[in-house]
């Protein structure tokens, strides 16, 4: 995989959360229209808040990737992806409350069902494309030269063993 490569996937990875963005915002009104019909309008608009803000900070992240990663891959970036990834690993839980709390049970209305499950299904799946970020983050560690090195890679007599060749060596079958 080239930088190429890693560039066109956080381009797509921007693209993605600024039409979730969009979706949500758009989710967003229709909750305002429908408030009466909601049990608590307010929790599903904080919600959506939420998760607009965190996606609009990672958008300009993204961005910022797009247009500094071509002049020199820092630890900086790398970091920065893995903590998303992270980061987006640990706000599933905030999705799976949300569907107990207001979707995994018979509703007042049952017609604003769709609607607060796209919610759901918007957050989560925008959620889970972020785990890709941890192959990008280890691409452009081995791109930019910050990946972990052997040491005395270049001399045959002082090889340095990785931890599977070592477990390897160490359980052989005889």
């Amino acid at each position: 995989m080239l930088l190429e490569d890693v560039l066109e996937h956080l381009r797509l990875w921007k693209s993605e959360t600024l039409a979730t963005i969009e979706a949500l915002r758009s989710s967003c009104e229709e909750v305002e229209q429908h408030a009466r019909q909601l049990e608590n309008p307010r929790a599903v608009g904080e919600y959506i808040d939420f998760f607009v803000d965190l996606f609009d900070r990672w958008a300009a992240d993204f961005e910022r990737f797009i247009l500094e990663v071509p002049l020199k891959i820092e630890r900086e970036h790398i970091d920065a992806l893995r903590q998303i990834a992270s980061n987006s690993a640990v706000e599933q839980r905030r999705c799976v409350v949300f569907r107990d709390k207001w979707i995994n049970k018979i509703l007042p209305f049952e017609q604003m069902r769709p609607l607060l499950d796209e919610i759901s299904l918007l957050t989560r799946d925008q959620l889970s494309d972020y785990r890709e970020l941890n192959l990008a983050a280890a691409r452009l560690e081995t791109l930019g030269g910050s990946g972990p090195q052997p040491a005395n890679a270049g001399s045959s007599a002082d090889h340095t063993l990785g931890r599977r060749d070592l477990f390897n060596r160490l359980f052989k079958k005889p």
